[in-house]
């Protein structure tokens, strides 16, 4: 099955792709340094991990998995660019528009396009084979191409984010690109033709966006358009996330202001308030624009996460899968499952967890972030590390998005397979708390 997706345009077209990206990303980053911005003696490094990862990850679903969704994506794509190079322009439209339902009835008079491997009815999925289809036409539909430049372009995303992170702490930055760039899980499942890749890096753009506009109030349209075009990935990808980073982007814009306040007495009294403004936002946004969700509503996240776990009871499913214990579809009954939820999310896979290879890898990774975690909380008293926690807006942001997308993802996802790739998000933001919480406290850990 793999021999047909790949043919002699990957291996003459790869190479070259891989040479003028790599040649101007070098000049780049030459005239970068030049200006004295020594972090991007990183660029490089990051790109190749980058590009890397996109390789591996077509090379694992071509050869290992033999199929899955970033097949899947692709040969919808190639379907849409097959169409569109014919002329029928009208045919192209007619697919591209969601609301259709009659594509299969569309392409089934003389179809010689290809397939499209999803529901009319997926709109989540339509999406990204959508934005999909420019990378595979300039890939000559190569699905190796096609990756190395959906990686490359989704890179710059994350370059933004590593550099509102060493803006705000110029001294970590070797630290923060290793936690955005080089851990393993990260580079990999967010660099291919995956719902993921394009939500990794509208994050980073909609912080960058946040950060420049909002923060420090460069009213500029370039962060504006950031911001919205981050929003409208995540709208129409994975809206979860968008909520997911609403409380700590409401709690950074207003804890910035909060700092400009030099009565301590006044400051810690809005606090609380900041905080409970911000729940409320979200709890107001949930329930007034739960229908536009679907699956990712309030109450469906919660039946899900119901059904989810009762399904894990069932033997087919083998060591692959986890159980957090039974809960009701409440709130209350949610709250509960916080620390199963996030040990699981951040921690598990264990060693003792492994079942194959790509478990063993995700369970080495997880083993360094479990011993950083438990050293950070052993060498720093509990009153100082709450203190540091509410030291710097970007680190209490960085630290919330980290562990609620984290539990989120803990308490609806059915295996250790699917929590690989869609934890992602909330590794980086994890480790670059991690690391801040350590610089904040690094006279602690040389007292003892």
């Amino acid at each position: 099955m793999a021999e047909s997706y790949v043919d002699i345009y990957d291996l003459l077209l790869s190479p070259f792709y891989i040479l003028v990206i790599c040649g101007i990303a070098f000049y780049y980053k030459n005239t970068q340094l030049r200006q004295q911005k020594k972090h991007y003696r990183y660029f490089m490094p990051a790109l190749y991990c980058k590009i890397g990862g996109a390789i591996g990850l077509c090379l694992v679903y071509l050869f290992y998995y033999d199929g899955g969704d970033a097949i899947n994506y692709f040969v919808s794509a190639k379907m849409y660019v097959n169409v569109l190079l014919s002329g029928d322009f009208d045919k192209f439209f007619d697919l591209l528009d969601y609301r259709n339902q009659n594509v299969n009835y569309i392409l089934s008079s003389g179809n010689t396009y290809g397939y499209l491997m999803f529901m009319p009815n997926d709109y989540y999925a339509l999406f990204t084979v959508s934005i999909t289809i420019p990378f595979v036409l300039l890939g000559c539909k190569s699905i190796i191409a096609s990756s190395i430049l959906l990686s490359s372009v989704s890179f710059i995303g994350i370059w933004k984010l590593y550099e509102v992170f060493i803006d705000n702490f110029p001294d970590l930055v070797r630290p923060f690109a290793y936690a955005l760039f080089f851990i393993p899980s990260v580079f990999f499942w967010g660099s291919g033709i995956l719902k993921d890749t394009y939500t990794l890096s509208a994050i980073g753009f909609y912080i960058y966006g946040l950060y420049y506009y909002q923060i420090l109030k460069r009213r500029n349209i370039q962060y504006l358009v950031a911001i919205i075009g981050a929003v409208i990935i995540f709208i129409y990808i994975k809206p979860y996330i968008l909520f997911a980073l609403l409380p700590g982007s409401l709690i950074w814009i207003f804890f910035n202001r909060i700092r400009n306040i030099k009565n301590q007495l006044l400051a810690a009294m809005i606090i609380p308030m900041m905080l409970l403004t911000a729940l409320g936002v979200v709890a107001f946004l949930l329930s007034n624009f739960g229908q536009y969700l679907g699956e990712y509503s309030l109450d469906n996240v919660l039946s899900k996460a119901v059904k989810t776990q009762q399904d894990l009871i069932r033997e087919q499913y083998g060591g692959n899968s986890y159980n957090i214990g039974m809960f009701e579809p409440t709130i209350s009954g949610v709250i509960a499952k916080i620390p199963a939820a996030l040990n699981l999310a951040l921690f598990r896979p264990y060693l003792w967890d492994v079942r194959n290879v790509m478990m063993l890898l995700s369970a080495m990774e997880n083993m360094v972030m479990l011993g950083f975690s438990l050293y950070i909380l052993f060498k720093v008293k509990f009153s100082t590390l709450i203190k540091s926690l509410f030291s710097h807006p970007l680190l209490i942001f960085s630290l919330l998005f980290a562990l609620f997308f984290a539990f989120s993802v803990g308490l609806t996802t059915a295996n250790y397979g699917a929590l690989a790739r869609l934890r992602i998000p909330c590794i980086p933001f994890y480790l670059a708390s991690l690391f801040i919480l350590y610089s904040l406290n690094r006279a602690s850990f040389r007292r003892k």
